[in-house]
């Protein structure tokens, strides 16, 4: 849902440019706000699920207690893997039903060649929805860039006018909606660390290397671990990244 980040991760994948020239390269562009932080730290992605869940809610839910990772750290190193492994790269805002609540986080994520967000370049955005009827559904569009920004101004605008004096009726509920605990989300993670493969081994166990032709390093999956489980296991290796798979 933030096509800035999009645009970069997408040339950070095909051409393997480093962070800090992309982010240049996009802030040229005009997709990029001279201070970037809330698009590369993930804070306008967070912001935009708050809004998401509260809707399907009907519950007011605070962007603050959502946690919340951007892409900062990404580099074309994690790219190489991420090929090695037929995967790819992308900044997600998820929210997931758990019991009377939601499981919201926003973090770099490694999808599968086969997952439809997966093929959502460039200053693209799309919400990918899985409904207990409709299945799944994925809604695609501009998400960068000045014309589609004011597009989109323009529309709430028309729609405020429209509805000049009237009340429209949301289903919404201002109590506070608690959210699930997603440090206790349970999935399998990517991890670089400089470490032997054996050091790995007795750290986490049954794991699946990966081969990015790195010689000073090892790559390597684990089994669904939850954040706490990853703290404890990692904590004698020197860890250089940690990528969630979904």
């Amino acid at each position: 849902v933030n096509g800035t980040t999009n645009y970069m991760l997408t040339k950070m994948s095909r051409e393997g440019i480093e962070f800090d020239a992309v982010l240049k390269e996009a802030q040229e562009k005009g997709y990029a706000e001279k201070d970037p932080t809330a698009d590369i730290d993930g804070h306008d992605a967070c912001r935009k699920i708050a809004i998401l869940t509260s809707i399907i809610s009907g519950h007011q839910v605070d962007y603050e207690d959502i946690p919340t990772e951007g892409i900062r750290d990404i580099t074309p190193a994690d790219f190489r893997y991420a090929k090695a492994m037929d995967r790819n790269i992308k900044l997600l805002a998820t929210s997931r039903k758990k019991g009377d609540t939601y499981l919201v986080r926003v973090a770099p994520y490694m999808l599968s060649l086969a997952h439809p967000l997966t093929h959502v370049d460039d200053v693209f955005n799309a919400i990918f929805v899985h409904g207990n009827m409709l299945g799944d559904g994925m809604f695609y569009g501009s998400g960068a860039g000045k014309l589609p920004t004011a597009s989109a101004v323009v529309g709430d605008l028309v729609e405020m006018a429209k509805h000049d004096g009237k009340n429209v009726y949301i289903d919404w509920n201002e109590e506070k909606l608690v959210l699930a605990d997603a440090d206790k989300e349970a999935c399998p993670r990517f991890i670089r660390v400089r470490a032997d493969k054996a050091a790995i081994k007795e750290a986490f166990g049954d794991v699946t290397f990966v081969d990015a032709g790195f010689s000073d390093e090892n790559g390597f999956i684990t089994k669904e671990i939850d954040d706490a489980t990853l703290k404890e296991k990692s904590e004698k290796l020197d860890m250089i990244r940690m990528i969630r798979l979904a």
